[in-house]
């Protein structure tokens, strides 16, 4: 059996000014699977990746 989950981009999605969607349970694959790519320090989608803001906060600068 396959089991697909569908990401949402924000915790809610905002449909009009008084209706929100609530996000879905991740699916119990996905758990299993995000904690052991958390373990060998492999990013995982949803969670911050330190190594990566650390790289974006850098600014290019010219001359260099």
């Amino acid at each position: 059996m396959t089991t697909t989950m569908r990401l949402t981009p924000a915790l809610g999605v905002q449909r009009s000014s008084d209706e929100t969607v609530p996000r879905p349970e991740p699916e119990p694959t996905f758990i299993e699977l995000a904690a052991r790519w958390q373990s060998t320090g492999r990013a995982v989608p949803g969670r911050t990746d330190e190594e990566w803001t650390i790289f974006a906060r850098r600014y290019p600068r010219p001359g260099r």
